[in-house]
């Protein structure tokens, strides 16, 4: 990730350490890839290896251990979840993040880039092209979701 965006992140977690799950290990992130069978992009990875989940700007990023201030439930469960109910296709959409509405916002493995499906008007939004431009966009406030 961009040396700028792990800067913010760890301004973040040094002023609200409670905001953030704290960090896994990569049994644990191999594990979780494992069950919902898919590769997690590197930079979603890096962000749970350091961090675990968390609130970043403007989002909530999911992980798999909860933030003591911020929900944060596992993204395994909510991408398992959202796996039921989204249509057909969704088979391996992988939960980043839960928007106001109770809206998905994650990835559609083996695409990377970060959408919301969005149930109240139907259809997929894009939001980032990676989940790194994701954070960077939640730390400048340009997300245009509502959590």
């Amino acid at each position: 990730m961009k040396r700028e965006i792990l800067n913010a992140i760890n301004e973040e977690f040094e002023m609200f350490p409670e905001a953030f799950g704290g960090p896994l290990n990569i049994v644990e992130v191999n594990q979780a890839e494992d069950e919902l069978n898919v590769k997690l992009p590197k930079d979603f990875k890096e962000f749970l290896l350091r961090y675990g989940s968390g609130a970043v700007g403007e989002a909530i990023v999911l992980g798999l251990k909860e933030a003591e201030f911020v929900a944060t439930p596992s993204f395994v469960d909510k991408s398992l979840h959202f796996r039921k109910v989204l249509p057909k296709g969704y088979e391996n959409f992988t939960a980043i993040g839960i928007d106001g509405a109770g809206n998905s916002v994650g990835f559609n493995f083996p695409d990377t880039e970060i959408i919301t499906f969005d149930f109240n008007f139907g259809g997929k939004k894009f939001i980032a092209e990676s989940f790194e431009e994701y954070l960077e966009k939640a730390i400048h406030e340009e997300l245009n979701i509502h959590f």
